[in-house]
């Protein structure tokens, strides 16, 4: 796995042709007029981008330098008659993406721009939590960080035009009447939206700006960095779950490693009392990537917090609420363990291999169930705690085995059969909030299954996860699930650990 490969690798990813063009004014100083605001108040304007000082020192909001008048918003009914300084009930939103989109510093916006920001404001980042609770969404939290960083607003522009080109195939679903179409024919299908070349654009050029910033001093721009990283490894899962996203993963590690350096903090001040809470995001998405990411791939990383030196536990149970996974982070933990173990030079003898499934046989599905507030969700949370665990057992089985040569079945360990376990996923159910999140486990025990009513009722599970996502990720799983099937039913194949031809394959696939 390249996770921790040397800086070049990230700078081949980020070279991009030197040709593109900046936006438009960020080679000038001033504007060719003045800003809004100063006319309207008859005063001469400096002209000085990307805001008027003028406007600056008399505390004025300036309005920008766009041709067209900008709207002005307030809380009136009319600005003038008889409803003249009547005011309307307040909602109480934190953020409007109406009042964002009015900042001066994006004046320059196109219209589908603005379109697909509030596209992905309203149907992307809902997607990225398994709880959308509005103001605690930190994607939506992302959205503040526009104004002040231009390539962040591209990633979300090609995210969003994305999103919405592969809901625009004609074709809903993933498996077909013979076998299901693979990624090939629906990404083919996709690019004859006009939606996928605004795609294609907008990537180009938040990897140009990404490039830009990353040899300058991101002290500048550095919330808006790290999160266009994140979503760019959100934005591989969408176009494929390989490879990609670990080069990026490997640039977050940098980018945020660098940071943390930056930071004049005394060596015996903990950060948790300074974590913000973009920062809390930040380290919590890492912890998430790099555990699942090191599932499917034989060189492992050991995972190790980049902020702060709370315990990990800690670290990822803020996951539990602030992703979209919805992975119990007991679990999480355990599977951090196992991938530390599978890392060393050493193969990790049988006294930790024993330890770490005691660890998660001791895990309760009925405790972390209870432990939310929020009594509807017991149930679910069950089922979802029973899938996980179930996949832990199934991973460990399979990278242990590979790791010390010696063969640890999973039957002793997991209570009751396949057939139990797969059918906790009907127990979800694919309407529920928590169903987007089962990815990865679906992708475990799907490769455990032996019989045609196991593997058409983990084929079905992935239909269900394309309708929702339409991620590239869902369908490129199912056909490794495919071949994974196919070569079980040869002699050589049933021969050999589904985790080895992972391996052998060479491919750092991300199926979360």
């Amino acid at each position: 796995m390249t996770l921790a490969g040397p800086k070049s690798s990230l700078l081949q990813l980020y070279r991009w042709h030197d040709s593109l063009w900046a936006m438009d004014g960020s080679s000038s100083t001033y504007a060719a007029e003045s800003c809004w605001t100063c006319r309207r108040r008859r005063r001469r304007c400096d002209r000085l981008l990307p805001a008027c000082r003028k406007c600056e020192i008399m505390q004025d909001q300036c309005l920008g330098y766009a041709k067209e008048r900008p709207l002005r918003w307030t809380n009136s009914i009319a600005s003038r008659g008889k409803w003249m300084g009547k005011t309307v009930p307040s909602v109480g939103s934190p953020m409007s993406i109406g009042r964002l989109l009015i900042d001066p510093g994006l004046q320059d916006l196109t219209r589908p721009m603005r379109e697909n920001i509030a596209y992905f404001e309203r149907n992307c980042s809902p997607e990225c939590v398994i709880y959308d609770l509005g103001p605690n969404n930190p994607f939506k939290e992302f959205m503040s960080l526009i104004p002040s960083s231009r390539g962040l607003c591209h990633i979300m522009v090609s995210i969003a035009a994305l999103h919405q080109a592969q809901r625009e195939l004609n074709s809903t679903r993933l498996i077909g009447n013979e076998q299901f179409p693979g990624a090939l024919d629906t990404a083919e299908g996709a690019r004859e939206s006009p939606r996928f070349y605004q795609y294609l654009y907008h990537k180009q050029q938040a990897l140009y700006l990404l490039r830009t910033r990353y040899h300058e001093a991101l002290c500048h721009d550095s919330y808006g960095v790290i999160a266009s990283v994140l979503l760019f490894i959100w934005l591989a899962c969408l176009e494929s779950g390989r490879n990609t996203w670990a080069y990026h993963l490997n640039g977050l590690k940098q980018i945020m490693q660098a940071q943390i350096l930056s930071m004049d903090f005394a060596p015996s001040t903990s950060l948790t009392a300074a974590f913000c809470r973009f920062y809390e995001y930040f380290d919590t998405s890492y912890a998430i990537f790099e555990i699942l990411g090191s599932t499917l791939v034989k060189n492992k990383q050991q995972y190790k917090p980049l902020f702060t030196s709370i315990p990990i536990i800690d670290i990822l149970k803020r996951s539990e609420s602030l992703t979209w996974t919805g992975c119990p982070a007991d679990v999480l933990y355990i599977l951090s363990l196992v991938n530390s173990a599978c890392s060393g030079p050493v193969a990790p003898g049988p006294d930790v291999i024993i330890h770490l499934f005691s660890q998660i046989e001791n895990f309760s599905p009925q405790r972390w169930a209870f432990a939310t507030p929020n009594t509807s969700y017991l149930t679910v949370r069950y089922h979802v705690a029973c899938i996980y665990k179930a996949a832990a057992l199934i991973y460990m089985s399979q990278a242990l085995s590979h790791t010390s040569q010696q063969y640890y079945p999973i039957e002793s360990h997991i209570p009751g059969s396949l057939d139990s376990i797969i059918a906790h996923f009907t127990s979800v159910g694919p309407g529920d909030t928590h169903f987007k999140g089962l990815l990865w486990p679906a992708f475990i025990i799907g490769a455990e299954a032996q019989t045609e009513h196991q593997r058409s009722a983990i084929m079905e599970v992935f239909e269900h996860l394309w309708s929702f996502w339409r991620a590239h990720n869902v369908s490129h799983a199912l056909e490794v699930l495919q071949k994974i099937w196919e070569r079980q039913a040869t002699p050589e194949g049933a021969a050999q650990p589904w985790i080895e031809y992972l391996y052998e394959q060479g491919e750092n696939w991300m199926f979360v």
